[in-house]
C-alpha cells in the first residue's frame, strides 16, 4: 500500500535520446532493475526524473508508461509539482488515471514569496482534485519555501491524504523535529541514505535519494540489515556506501547531474543524454575517481567481506 511504504524509494533518472526526447525504453529498464534490486517503490519525475524540464504531455506519458509497465509490482509515486495549482492538479489527476499509487507535491516553486496561507491552499487544492496518497516534497533549495516541522504537522492534520514527507537537504536535528511533531501516520523519508543509520531507529521510514539510482542493491541491503537489527552488517555496508555517495555529491558540485549520467554508463546503461540541459563532461581523472568510488558499491558483498576480514586481522 502506498500509504505504508518503508525502505528504499528509488528516484529513477529520466534518460533522453540524442535528440533530447524521453528514452522510455531505458527508463523502463531502470524501473525493472529497481524492482529486481528490491526497492520498495519508485519515485518518478522529480529532480533526478527531470519532471520540471518536461512538457505536461511528456510527464503524463511518462507516468502512464511506467505505471502500466510496473503493473503493481511495487508502488509508483509520481511527482506532479509545478509553479501553480491548476497545472499541478491536472498532472495529479492524470497520474491517478495512469494507475499511480501516490503523488509527490512540492510547494509552488519560482514564486518563493508565497505566504504560508497560499502554500496551504496549493496543497489543499491538489488534495481536493486527487485523492491519491500524497508525499510532501520539502526541498527549500529548489522551491524557495521551507515547510517547517510545525507547519508540516498542521498541514498533515488538515490534509488526511498526506502520508509522507521527503526531507531533502534536512539535517539530523531537523529530521528529529519532523519525527517529533508530525502525525504518526506520516512517514518521514530522508533525502539521503546516509541518514538511515542514525535515524531509522528513531522512526525514519526510508530514503528517497538520487544517487541511489547508481547502487540500489547496496542501499536496499543496508536498509534490510537495519530493519533486521543486524547492525554489524548495516555499519559494514554503510562504510561502503559513504564514499560512493560522497563522491557523487562532491563531483556533482562541479559537474552537476552529468555525474549520474556517467555513473549509469559505467554500470552498462546506454544513456545517450542526461540531464536535459547543456552539461559538462567529466575529465578522465574525475571519471576514474567516480569509478573507483562506485565499484565497491556494485560489488559490495566482496567489499564487505574484505572490510570485515581486515578489521579482524
Amino acid at each position: 500500500m502506498a500509504d505504508r511504504v518503508t525502505g528504499i524509494i528509488n528516484p529513477i533518472v529520466m534518460p533522453f535520446t540524442e535528440t533530447g526526447e524521453p528514452d522510455f525504453d531505458l527508463l523502463l529498464n531502470f524501473a525493472d532493475d529497481s524492482i529486481t534490486a528490491g526497492c520498495s517503490a519508485l519515485f518518478i519525475l522529480g529532480s533526478a526524473g527531470q519532471g520540471p524540464t518536461m512538457t505536461h504531455e511528456e510527464r503524463q506519458e511518462t507516468a502512464e508508461r511506467v505505471c502500466q509497465h510496473v503493473k503493481g509490482r511495487i508502488p509508483v509515486f509520481v511527482h506532479v509539482g509545478t509553479t501553480d495549482l491548476r497545472s499541478t492538479a491536472q498532472l495529479a489527476v492524470a497520474a491517478r488515471e495512469s494507475g499511480a499509487d501516490g503523488i509527490a507535491v512540492i510547494p509552488p516553486y519560482y514564486y518563493s514569496d508565497h505566504p504560508p496561507a497560499e502554500v496551504d491552499l496549493h496543497f489543499k487544492g491538489v488534495a481536493v482534485a486527487c485523492d491519491l496518497p500524497m508525499i510532501v516534497y520539502n526541498n527549500q533549495q529548489y522551491s524557495g519555501i521551507n515547510i517547517t516541522p510545525p507547519w508540516l504537522a498542521r498541514l498533515a492534520d488538515e490534509i488526511p491524504s498526506i502520508v509522507g514527507v521527503k526531507l531533502a537537504y534536512a539535517g539530523l536535528g531537523q529530521i528529529a523535529a519532523y519525527l517529533r511533531l508530525a502525525p504518526e501516520r506520516v512517514s518521514m523519508y530522508a533525502g539521503t541514505t546516509l541518514d538511515l543509520i542514525p535515524m531509522a531507529q528513531f522512526g525514519v521510514k526510508g530514503a528517497i535519494n538520487p544517487p541511489t539510482t547508481l547502487f540500489p542493491e547496496l542501499a536496499v541491503a543496508m536498509w534490510n540489515a537495519i530493519t533486521a537489527g543486524d547492525w554489524n552488517r548495516a555499519h559494514a555496508l554503510y562504510g561502503i556506501l559513504v564514499p560512493a555517495n560522497t563522491a557523487v555529491t562532491r563531483l556533482g558540485m562541479t559537474y552537476g547531474r552529468a555525474v549520474l549520467r556517467e555513473g549509469l554508463r559505467m554500470r552498462g546503461y546506454d544513456v545517450k543524454n542526461y540531464p536535459r540541459w547543456e552539461s559538462l563532461e567529466l575529465p578522465d581523472e574525475q571519471r576514474e575517481e567516480l569509478r573507483t568510488a562506485l565499484e565497491p558499491a556494485w560489488n559490495f558483498d566482496t567489499a564487505e567481506t574484505a572490510a570485515v576480514t581486515a578489521k579482524v586481522a
